[in-house]
């Protein structure tokens, strides 16, 4: 089983049915080709490996954010601000917190 949205890509760090996770983030990568016309491809790199899932979930959230802002210096308030927004985006995205444990708290 994989778990896969646009930016990121999760797998099992083993066969077996284990909690821990491989996490693939979706990277640009330039030609090595000095050629004018050389179209950058995006593909997916392994950044982690054997993480928790709220370990993956939250280096997810820190992509997002220097993705948004590449280049850019933001504060460390618009920093927090954007990852506790994003962390709980995606823990509504996965959970109904009426009905379930609070998993990513």
């Amino acid at each position: 089983m994989t778990i896969e949205e646009s930016d990121f890509r999760l797998s099992p760090s083993s066969n077996t049915a284990s909690d821990f996770w491989d996490l693939e983030l979706l990277v640009t990568v330039k030609s090595t080709k000095k050629e004018e016309n050389s179209i950058p491809k995006q593909k997916f790199k392994n950044v982690g490996y054997g993480l928790s899932l709220v370990s993956a979930v939250k280096r997810i959230c820190n992509y997002r954010i220097q993705h948004k802002h590449r280049g850019e210096a933001i504060t460390l308030a618009q920093y927090l601000k954007e990852y506790i927004q994003l962390l709980k985006e995606l823990k509504t995205s996965i959970l109904d917190t009426t009905s379930k444990p609070q998993l990513l708290d």
